[in-house]
C-alpha cells in the first residue's frame, strides 16, 4: 500500500504528520506542494489555538508490504 506522509510545522513550532492512504502514486511535485499550502491556508485544523498544520515542510509517499509469517490465507488452528 503506498501512502503519502505530509509533515508541517504547526504554529506550536512542532512537527505535525498527515497520512493519506490510497494516494495517486503519479502525483508530481508541484501538484503536493500546492495540495500542502491549500491544506495550510484553510486552517481548518486546529487544537484548541494551535493551529496543526501551519507551515508545510516535506512529503513522502511510503510504499508498506505485508509478508505472512505463519498461517497464510487459513486462520492458525487453536493448540
Amino acid at each position: 500500500m503506498k501512502t503519502l506522509e505530509l509533515s508541517f510545522k504547526g504554529s506550536d513550532k512542532r512537527v505535525k504528520h498527515l497520512r493519506l492512504k490510497y494516494v495517486n502514486a503519479d502525483l508530481t511535485p508541484t501538484e503536493v506542494e500546492a495540495l500542502m499550502g491549500q491544506v495550510a491556508a484553510a486552517k481548518l485544523f486546529a487544537k484548541g489555538d494551535v493551529e496543526l498544520y501551519a507551515e508545510p515542510l516535506r512529503a513522502e509517499v511510503v510504499e508498506t508490504t505485508k509478508t505472512a509469517l505463519l498461517g497464510g490465507p487459513q486462520p492458525v488452528p487453536a493448540v
